[in-house]
């Protein structure tokens, strides 16, 4: 009896430790880094970096005891490395507090476009990829003095992508893949996921119908303007829609519901959901008709506001916006994209945490597609000013019908293929492809003609 006891004991014990090392073996490696200071900005880009695009768990200490000790693969980020350890040279920027004019120079290494570059035959790579990631995703050009375009927007041209040619490339993903590359020859024990591929569709609603819902005074002067310039299809067209004999040529709901259906997405809507003024034309706030739309989109949709110009820097008016919208879709509003893209660093998205937003969909340019924040993963804004990370995220967009059409006028042929080139290079570095659309452009009339079909072929492209 002893003996089988004995036996039994011994195989319980052989069952446990291999469970111990099954165990020890699936648990993730973790990166120890060892730097001089821990900074909210180091390590608001490390977790980015690390965590969210390499799915590789680290930690950062400043103890050099604890460094040495660590058995598992370890850096160091800093200017000053012991000799024979693995090393990242900071160009500073993580270290500091304050916002200065830096000077940047691009240079091509690996096939890519960086900064911060150093010459020091000890590091890991050839350029500070943290200090350089950071400048990107915190927008810190956007801090220092710069022209603006009409709308009071920073500019495309201003931009350190623009000017050196990257702007197509969500640069910070491809910089997160050759990082990976390196960290995996150096320690071929760890494990790094790269980032998937995603779609993300989004449809702003500026105006939810051409005829529709308008009123009385903003019907009759609409017509009249039409008499006057000659577009006579146009009021033909107008009376048709009033009368119940034709379908408002804006109202693309159920067909872009129809459409996403087929390819198991779903859009985001950004409703304009302002008074009428200036740039804030949507329909009136009274129709009953409109509010019965915005209920039954929330049911299958996700809604955001798309606040209006108006509101850019007026709080109790932005907040006045949220809650009536919250209060017709019976449902908190925790998603925004600004009207026109105007936004400013801090102040904008300062304004959206305080109202309880915590999801941000401006973060693109309206004059050309690319990757303004040089990623095309959203990332959580970090406040330069107060030199703290938010828990507001940011979402960039790849491309909007607008800038093709209007900034770029391409065809909708040429746009086809300039969308397929943003797909592939979005599905290429890992990320999310976020196409920004209107419902008015789906109309297929007028200005739009053609257009509808170069959205379903895009959604069709990028659901694959």
């Amino acid at each position: 009896m002893d003996f089988l006891q004995e036996q039994n004991r011994a195989k319980i014990t052989k069952v446990f430790v291999f469970c111990v090392i099954w165990r020890l073996r699936q648990k993730p490696v973790m990166l120890l880094i060892l730097t001089s200071e821990i900074t909210a900005r180091l390590n608001y880009v490390a977790r980015f970096l690390f965590c969210h695009m390499l799915d590789l768990e680290f930690r950062l200490t400043i103890s050099q005891e604890e460094f040495d000790l660590y058995p598992g693969p370890k850096l160091v980020y800093g200017v000053d490395p012991p000799a024979g350890v693995p090393f990242i040279r900071s160009e500073g920027i993580l270290f500091e507090r304050e916002i200065r004019i830096k000077p940047i120079h691009v240079t091509w290494v690996y096939d890519l476009p960086v900064f911060f570059q150093n010459d020091d035959f000890r590091a890991l790579i050839p350029f500070d990829i943290l200090g350089a990631s950071f400048y990107l995703i915190s927008r810190y050009e956007e801090y220092l003095p710069h022209s603006k375009d009409s709308h009071g927007r920073f500019m495309a041209k201003e931009s350190l992508a623009m000017k050196n040619g990257f702007l197509e490339l969500p640069v910070v993903n491809l910089w997160a893949g050759l990082l990976g590359k390196i960290l995996l020859q150096k320690f071929p024990g760890i494990r790094i996921k790269a980032a998937g591929y995603r779609y993300i569709p989004t449809i702003d609603v500026d105006h939810t119908y051409a005829y529709l819902s308008r009123t009385m005074l903003r019907t009759i002067g609409g017509a009249g303007k039409s008499v006057v310039q000659g577009r006579f299809m146009d009021v033909y067209r107008r009376i048709r829609v009033l009368t119940g004999h034709e379908k408002d040529p804006y109202d693309n709901f159920g067909y872009l519901a129809d459409l996403h259906l087929k390819y198991l997405n779903r859009p985001l809507f950004f409703i304009l959901y302002a008074n009428y003024g200036g740039d804030d034309n949507n329909v009136t706030l009274q129709s009953v008709r409109f509010r019965n739309l915005l209920q039954e989109l929330v049911k299958d949709h996700e809604i955001g506001i798309h606040p209006s110009v108006s509101s850019a820097k007026n709080l109790n008016l932005l907040s006045k916006e949220l809650d009536s919208l919250s209060e017709v879709i019976q449902k908190k509003i925790i998603a925004s994209r600004q009207h026109f893209l105007k936004f400013e660093f801090p102040v904008t998205f300062r304004m959206l945490r305080q109202l309880g937003v915590t999801h941000d969909y401006s973060m693109g340019y309206a004059s050309d597609p690319g990757f303004r924040a040089g990623t095309s993963e959203p990332f959580p804004f970090f406040d330069l000013q107060a030199n703290e990370v938010t828990e507001l995220i940011l979402h960039p967009i790849t491309l909007m019908d607008v800038t093709l059409r209007d900034y770029l006028r391409l065809t909708p042929d040429q746009a086809v293929q300039l969308i397929q080139k943003y797909i592939q290079g979005v599905r290429s570095a890992g990320g999310t492809f976020l196409s920004l659309w209107h419902n008015e452009s789906l109309c297929d009339t007028g200005k739009w003609k053609g257009w509808r079909q170069v959205y379903e072929k895009m959604v069709e492209s990028a659901s694959i």
